[in-house]
C-alpha cells in the first residue's frame, strides 16, 4: 500500500508540474477528457484496491459507457465523451434529446448489454487458468450492470422501463430505499434523490401542462392586442384601458398559504394564474408605453406607408417563439412516453432477458468466489 501511494504521489507531482504540457497534448485528442479522467479513476481505485482490480473496474465501466455511445450513434444522437468520476463510475451527456421514450430506452439498453459482453471473455480465461481474479471480473461485471438495471431513473433500468410505465419508478424507488436502509452509501443516496426528483417531475406533468396552456392563452391575447395598435387613430382609450387592467392585476391577491400538491392543485393553479396575469398585464402596459414613444417611420417619407414598428415586430417574434416552445413542451409531455403495444412487449422481454442472464452470471461468480 505504501509503495502504491508513493508511486501515485510521484505520478501526481509529475502531472502537476507538467500540467500545461499534458493538457496541450490531450487537447488534440477527441478522447482527451476520457483518457485523463480514466487515468485519474484508475489511480484512485488502485490506491485502495490494487492495480489489477482498478484496471478491471475501469475496463468494465468504459465498455458499458461505450455501449451507450454506440447506441446513440445508431439513433443519430450526438454525445459528449465519457467522463470518469472516481468511486462514482462514469457518464456521457447527450447533446440532443431523444425524440421519445423508446429511443431513450434503446440508448439506455446499450450500456448493460455492452457491459455483459465486456466480462464474457473472463469465463474461458477462468476455466483455463482457474485464477480467481477472472471470477472477480465476472462478479463485478454482473453486479455493476444488474445494479444499473434497477427500474429507477436516471439509472439505465429506469430509462428502459419508462416505455412500459413510469409508475414502475415508484416500485424501483421503494426497492432502492430498502437497499439503502440495509446498506447505506453516498452513491446510493445520490441516486435515490435523483430518482425521487425524476419521479416527482413525471407525476406533476399534468399540472405543468395546465400552467403552460394558460401561459399560451395569455401570449395569444398579447398578440391579438398588439395587432390592433397600429390601426388606432387615437391611443387615449387604449392607454386608459391597459392602465386600468395593469392596476387591477397588480391589486389581485393570490391565495395565501402552502398548497399541497395533488390535493390542493386548484389553489396552486389560482396562484399561478394571478402570477401570470400580473406578469402579462405589466408587460403589455410597458410595451404600449414604449410603443407610444417610438418615432414613427415611413417608406420613402410617404405618410401613407408607415414602416412596421420594430418594437412590436420584436415583441411579436419573442411571443411566437415562446408559443412554439410551449407547443413543443406540451407535445413532449403528452406523447413522449407513448409507445405501441408491440414495442412495449419487445422492451419487456429484452429487459427481463438481460436481467435474468446477468443474474445467472452473478450467482455463478459468487459460487466461484466462495469455492476459492
Amino acid at each position: 500500500m505504501n509503495k502504491t501511494r508513493s508511486a501515485l504521489l510521484a505520478i501526481g507531482a509529475f502531472l502537476l508540474t507538467n500540467l500545461k504540457w499534458v493538457l496541450g497534448l490531450l487537447k488534440f485528442s477527441k478522447f482527451g477528457t476520457t483518457l485523463l479522467s480514466m487515468a485519474l479513476s484508475l489511480g484512485a481505485y488502485a490506491m485502495f484496491y490494487g492495480w489489477k482490480f482498478a484496471a478491471a473496474l475501469v475496463y468494465l465501466i468504459f465498455v458499458h459507457e461505450m455501449g451507450h455511445v454506440i447506441a446513440a450513434r445508431q439513433k443519430g444522437i450526438a454525445t459528449s465523451p465519457a467522463v470518469f468520476i472516481p468511486f462514482a463510475g462514469a457518464f456521457i451527456a447527450m447533446k440532443d434529446h431523444p425524440r421519445d421514450a423508446s429511443t431513450e430506452a434503446y440508448l439506455a439498453y446499450g450500456g448493460p448489454l455492452a457491459g455483459m459482453l465486456a466480462f464474457l471473455p473472463a469465463l474461458p480465461l477462468y476455466w483455463w487458468t482457474q485464477d480467481p481474479f477472472w471470477a472477480l471480473v465476472i462478479y463485478l461485471g454482473a453486479l455493476l450492470n444488474l445494479f444499473n438495471l434497477l427500474p429507477v431513473s436516471p439509472l439505465d433500468g429506469g430509462r428502459i422501463v419508462s416505455v412500459l410505465s413510469t409508475k414502475i419508478w415508484l416500485i424501483g424507488l421503494i426497492g432502492l430505499g430498502a437497499m439503502l436502509f440495509a446498506r447505506p452509501g453516498p452513491i446510493m443516496v445520490f441516486i435515490f434523490i435523483l430518482g425521487l426528483v425524476t419521479w416527482w417531475n413525471r407525476a406533476r406533468e399534468g399540472y405543468k401542462k395546465q400552467v403552460l396552456a394558460y401561459e399560451k392563452e395569455k401570449l395569444h391575447t398579447l398578440l391579438e392586442t398588439m395587432a390592433g395598435w397600429p390601426q388606432l387613430e387615437s391611443t387615449w382609450e387604449t392607454r386608459e384601458s391597459l392602465n386600468a387592467k395593469h392596476l387591477e392585476a397588480a391589486k389581485k391577491k393570490a391565495p395565501e398559504g402552502f398548497a399541497i400538491p395533488f390535493l390542493q392543485d386548484e389553489k396552486r393553479f389560482a396562484k399561478d394564474r394571478v402570477r401570470l396575469d400580473k406578469l402579462f398585464a405589466e408587460q403589455t402596459w410597458e410595451l404600449f408605453r414604449k410603443w407610444e414613444r417610438e418615432p414613427m417611420e415611413f417608406y420613402d417619407y410617404e405618410r401613407t406607408q408607415p414602416v412596421p414598428s420594430r418594437l412590436l415586430t420584436e415583441a411579436e417574434k419573442q411571443a411566437r417563439e415562446r408559443i412554439a416552445q410551449i407547443d413543443e413542451l406540451l407535445h413532449r409531455l403528452t406523447t413522449y412516453y407513448e409507445a405501441p403495444a408491440s414495442t412495449k412487449w419487445k422492451v419487456l422481454v429484452a429487459y427481463l432477458g438481460l436481467a435474468a442472464v446477468l443474474s445467472v452470471f452473478f450467482v455463478y461468480a459468487q459460487q466461484l468466489l466462495q469455492i476459492r
